[in-house]
């Protein structure tokens, strides 16, 4: 995989977020582009069309960065993919000079850029998709990988002592019951692993905004199980 070197351009800024830092108020950044081609991901403009989209001047976050800090003390850099980016660790150090908490969304396939922000200092908090299995990546995520840089970035976080969680959309006709289950198997020892619901939004495969997410209370039962498998 490769970086795409450049310096990231911020493609939207969501001022106020309550559901983005658990817990916390947040504002998140956009960043464009992304190594993958998760058919059920729901912001295809921004990753396959960043260049469409107008970029908001880093200057103009800061200014509003500023402007809140009262109230907002915590940024998400989110995408797309951020850690495709050659100059995010520019970015973030900017946010961190700032005196902001950060905190990283990503997919996980550059493990070595994790482990640096990491040892620089330059993230609080990392939140990582697991997408399925590992060992049938491919389908989840649209494109050939190394599925074993997913597997060390996991590992990763798992030792690191940072504050993390992983995250899996779970898909109907794409994932079944027993592929979540893997990966709590997988994810086991985690203290966060959030089932997230699917939005048949904007997605990359048009096909997918057919499909109606699982019965709430279908996801409920699979996240009580999925608990019992992380702490068992």
């Amino acid at each position: 995989m490769r970086l795409k070197v450049d310096k990231p351009q911020i493609k939207g800024f969501l001022e106020t977020s309550f559901v983005d830092w658990q817990g916390h108020m947040s504002s998140v950044i956009f960043l464009g582009g992304c190594n993958f081609r998760c058919p059920f991901c729901h912001n295809r403009d921004l990753v396959l069309f960043p260049e469409t989209l107008e970029s908001v001047p880093l200057k103009y976050v800061l200014d509003r960065l500023k402007k809140f800090r009262a109230w907002i003390e915590r940024v998400v850099v989110s995408g797309g993919e951020p850690t495709i980016h050659s100059g995010l660790e520019e970015l973030l150090r900017m946010l961190k000079k700032h005196g902001l908490k950060v905190k990283l969304d990503t997919n996980g396939s550059f493990p070595e850029r994790i482990r640096s922000l990491m040892e620089e200092g330059l993230v609080d908090f990392i939140s990582m998709d697991v997408k399925g299995p590992i060992e049938r990546y491919e389908k989840w995520c649209g494109v050939r990988i190394e599925k074993e840089r997913i597997l060390e970035s996991i590992m990763l976080l798992k030792g690191s002592g940072i504050e993390h969680e992983f995250r899996m959309t779970f898909v109907p006709s794409l994932h079944s019951e027993e592929d979540v289950y893997e990966v709590a198997y997988l994810l086991r020892g985690s203290k966060n692993f959030t089932i997230q619901e699917f939005r048949p939004v904007n997605t990359l495969d048009p096909s997918f905004m057919s499909l109606s997410p699982y019965p709430r209370e279908k996801l409920e039962r699979i996240r009580k199980k999925t608990k019992e498998i992380l702490f068992c």
